[in-house]
């Protein structure tokens, strides 16, 4: 048979919930899709650690402050992974441009058409106005 699981401390609580939003807004830099399904499992984590804390009776400030980080970190993700299916053709197109730039000038004209292109799919902005301010 198993032993019992064992009793874990307040404080642990809150730092494990913190620590996994925290995680969550760091993988969102790196695969925001990822960050955003971590942000949301962290969330329900986070929850839960408050719950258990409240009835406890100790602080909830971890849990809170991790609850914030994930409720950054999914609006982070979702807005990312949302521009990039937006802008997925342009994006792609300048993938397959870029692989084929040998100069620093053909490079520049990749990065060009991928302004064009974004301005195109964003009617509202007058031309020649986004201007990336280091190449993608």
């Amino acid at each position: 048979m198993l032993p019992p699981p064992a009793e874990t401390s307040g404080v642990e609580i809150g730092r494990r919930a913190l620590l996994l939003s925290i995680g969550a807004l760091a993988l969102t830099f790196l695969i925001p899709v990822m960050g955003l399904a971590l942000g949301v499992f962290s969330v329900v984590v986070c929850v839960r650690a408050w719950r258990a804390l409240s009835r406890k009776k100790g602080s909830v400030v971890m849990p809170v402050l991790g609850t914030l980080v994930s409720l950054a970190s999914i609006t982070l993700a979702a807005s990312v992974t949302w521009l990039q299916s937006y802008f997925s053709t342009e994006l792609s197109t300048y993938a397959e441009c870029m692989k084929g730039a040998g100069t620093s000038t053909s490079q520049q004209v990749c990065v060009t058409d991928l302004q064009r292109g974004m301005e195109r799919k964003l009617p509202f902005m007058p031309k020649g106005s986004i201007q990336l301010p280091f190449p993608p």
